[in-house]
């Protein structure tokens, strides 16, 4: 996005100048927000946007901004409680509305009604330096109006040189109109580093197609996946989920012999040990933190803890932490064995 906004030296006697955080999130939502009322198309769902709004993606917010996921929700939940945000949420994008933005970028200065007499008394003795502020003014109005022009947010042109579109033409071929589209959604949704990760799986998967693609990170999306460290536990839990299979099990049991049977069980014992710890831990706080149900928690992540709805509460209420109720029932386990 190109052109520029007015900030006003008022904004350092502010509640906001006081925060760094809050400030750069305000200044991002000014600097995100389009100047015109524009169309803008998300998949295949169209957006109008009047002036002060902008389509808000978490993921590509939290990369730009460079601060956790958290951070930014929270400081712009603040935004919003003090009425200088407003914020409408669908299923599948927010839209953020920066309030008085007609104010804060109005092409005429917005001053107080009582004007001091000396500025009077200036305006009235000074004729050839209010032609000159006034030429000044046009010029700047009419500057304006060029960045206005240039700052409409098209969205997808904002995207067509970005790494994303590079890999897919290299590594999938021309990118049909409607695909385009697609993936400039799914760039403001989830951010460049897990499209680019959902394409390599494809490729890795031999299954040379959006289509693929498109379904990893729908299912990313659905997991409450939104990291590439979380994208990888997901993907050693979808593995172990695979490799222990049920119709593997039943191939083995109905066509070996009994001496057979006992070996392969003997050899594969080790499969059927948990995920580590760790990995365990973070996709219990992950389901956690995207308010999954402690009985789809469980039933996702137990994994052999024998995790119960007391463990889930405690750690949901940071009473304790994952690792600790993971390493007390591995104890309880290894004392229960003995």
């Amino acid at each position: 996005m190109q052109g520029w906004i007015k900030l006003h030296r008022k904004i350092l006697h502010s509640e906001l100048f006081q925060n760094e955080k809050l400030l750069k999130i305000f200044i991002y939502c000014l600097t995100k927000s389009t100047h015109k009322r524009t169309e803008c198309r998300l998949g295949r769902q169209k957006v109008q946007l009047e002036p002060g709004e902008f389509v808000f993606g978490r993921k590509k917010a939290s990369s730009e901004l460079n601060m956790k996921e958290s951070t930014v929700r929270d400081y712009l939940k603040v935004l919003q409680e003090d009425n200088v945000i407003t914020i409408k949420s669908t299923n599948k994008f927010s839209v953020i509305t920066v309030n008085n933005w007609a104010v804060y970028q109005s092409h005429v200065e917005v001053t107080d009604n009582k004007t001091p007499a000396i500025e009077q008394q200036n305006d009235s003795t000074s004729p050839s330096e209010n032609q000159q502020k006034a030429t000044y003014n046009n010029d700047l109005e009419l500057k304006e109006l060029k960045n206005d022009k240039e700052s409409i947010d098209t969205t997808t042109s904002e995207h067509s040189n970005s790494e994303v579109i590079r890999f897919y033409e290299k590594n999938f071929g021309q990118i049909p109109p409607h695909i385009h589209k697609e993936i400039v959604f799914y760039i403001t949704d989830s951010g460049d580093e897990m499209v680019i990760e959902a394409m390599k799986r494809s490729l890795y998967r031999n299954k040379v197609n959006w289509g693929y693609v498109k379904s990893i990170l729908q299912s990313w999306k659905n997991k409450g996946v939104g990291t590439l460290e979380e994208a990888k536990v997901e993907e050693s839990q979808h593995s172990h989920n695979q490799f222990r299979g049920p119709s593997s099990r039943r191939r083995s049991k109905s066509s070996s012999p009994e001496w057979l049977k006992q070996k392969e069980s003997q050899s594969t014992q080790p499969v059927n040990k948990p995920l580590r710890l760790e990995d365990v831990a973070t996709m219990i706080k992950l389901r956690i933190k995207y308010k999954k149900e402690p009985d789809e928690i469980i039933q996702a992540n137990c994994f052999g803890y024998n995790l119960s709805k007391d463990d889930i509460r405690n750690i949901r209420e940071d009473l304790k932490t994952a690792e600790e109720i993971l390493r007390s029932k591995t104890k309880l386990k290894v004392v229960g064995d003995s």
